[in-house]
């Protein structure tokens, strides 16, 4: 498991902490990856397509569903155990769970799903969880193997289980029996804050399919990542100093709080092809700077740990500690790739804010969020830097036609699911999904 630790250090605002208080903020950029061991020593996985058949999936939705899933089966290797389950108010087993060899009819099995009735979100899912725990035994007890359900579905919970919180308790059970949960949004008439709550809960990714031509790319994405598991119970625990704080978690990782001073992230597994970030502004006191200058004491520390799949094909935990220690004389000081992920970060928070005045009815202020926050991208050093020059003008034209919806009122329930994805896609450090599902500026 490899790491990457970029610091960046500078006073803001007069080094005034935003209470007005003396002193230095400082941001911290952690980014980790790995690499997935070979083909040949990979252990087996199960993967339940868990398929939302309800009415309102007919058409290109329920076409473009088993198109993506049956692609999605053909990169399986043959040991692997997949099974698909469809649901509307009925429950229905497409396909038994059993290894990928001896499923030769599952692609046409997959086209005959069709679309009918309501949406018993509950039942397909823990349908899936039973296949899941029934492809435990066929797997094995190898390490590093690893079971997930993917749900996919365009709708709400309207028969079976249909309270969120129950839901979602549900996918973090399963997630302690060894099964995560991914979940994939189709449309704009699911709900977007429970699916991504199932899938926080249940240590998988969530997903946001705005046309149906997108599915296959998608699930793509999805089943790349889970081939390319490096590491699994991915876990950074930060440690302050005293009086050190903490101002802003931008990255979204489940987060408690082990003691004081302590705050531990949950970031699930770590693939080959998605890097995980953990983005922190932290604060020092003015007062206590001579001590940390004059002893050279770390002002925080990072303890990295990982169960590490390893080309021999076992698993070993192991870990990296990371002490935070720089000089704090109070100079700005610009580090590029972390003001850049600032950026990004504040971009993020700016589209999540306009969405949810957009769902309160209040256009007007969610335009000036995103005109905003446009500006400032536009304005920013790094506009002019080569290197970030061309995503930062593409976020902002982003931002500025969004923003144009809102004056005009032309604005839909998929803007505002657009922009929460957006949101989500740069806190988990989703960068090739965001590309894929950015929409391109009006000509």
């Amino acid at each position: 498991m490899d790491s990457v630790l970029q610091l960046d250090h500078y006073a803001v605002d007069g080094s005034q902490s935003p209470n007005g208080t003396p002193g230095v903020i400082v941001r911290v950029l952690l980014t980790l990856s790995g690499s997935a061991p070979p083909h040949a020593t990979r252990p087996p996985i199960g993967l339940s397509f868990v398929i939302d058949r309800s009415g309102s999936m007919g058409g290109e939705r329920i076409d473009a569903a088993r198109s993506a899933a049956a692609r999605a089966v053909e990169r399986l290797h043959p040991d692997d155990v997949v099974s698909v389950v469809a649901f509307d108010d009925r429950i229905e087993t497409v396909a038994i769970p059993d290894r990928r060899a001896r499923h030769l009819q599952l692609a046409a099995m997959l086209q005959q799903i069709d679309a009918r009735g309501s949406t018993n979100l509950s039942g397909g899912w823990l349908r899936g969880r039973e296949h899941m725990q029934h492809a435990q035994g066929m797997i094995g007890t190898m390490p590093g193997s690893s079971r997930r359900i993917l749900l996919l579905t365009d709708g709400h919970a309207n028969v079976g289980i249909t309270d969120a919180s129950t839901l979602v308790e549900l996918a973090r059970t399963a997630r302690r029996m060894g099964i995560t949960t991914t979940t994939v949004g189709v449309g704009e008439g699911y709900d977007d804050a429970l699916l991504r709550a199932m899938a926080d809960a249940g240590g998988g990714s969530a997903w946001y399919i705005e046309r149906p031509d997108q599915s296959h790319d998608v699930l793509a994405e999805e089943l790349g990542n889970l081939l390319s598991i490096s590491a699994q119970g991915l876990q950074v625990q930060l440690s302050l100093s005293d009086t050190v704080s903490v101002i802003v978690v931008h990255s979204d990782w489940a987060t408690s709080h082990p003691g004081p001073g302590t705050f531990a992230f949950d970031l699930g597994d770590l693939y080959a092809a998605e890097p995980k970030p953990l983005l922190l502004e932290l604060f020092v006191p003015q007062d206590r700077l001579a001590r940390y200058e004059s002893q050279r004491e770390a002002i925080a520390t990072l303890h990295v740990s990982a169960d590490v799949l390893t080309t021999s094909g076992s698993v070993e935990c192991r870990s990296i500690r990371l002490p935070i220690a720089s000089s704090l004389e109070g100079q700005r000081h610009l580090e590029p790739e972390v003001e850049f992920a600032v950026l990004l970060a504040r971009a993020a928070k700016a589209r999540e804010t306009a969405a949810q005045q957009q769902r309160r009815g209040r256009a007007d202020e969610a335009s000036s969020v995103m005109r905003a926050v446009a500006a400032d991208l536009s304005n920013n050093v790094l506009a002019n830097d080569p290197q970030f020059s061309t995503q930062l003008a593409a976020q902002a034209a982003d931002m500025a036609a969004l923003a144009d919806k809102y004056e005009q009122r032309t604005y839909s329930e998929m803007d505002a699911k657009y922009q929460m994805q957006r949101t989500y896609n740069q806190r988990r450090g989703k960068k090739s999904y965001d590309d894929l599902l950015q929409r391109k500026p009006p000509e």
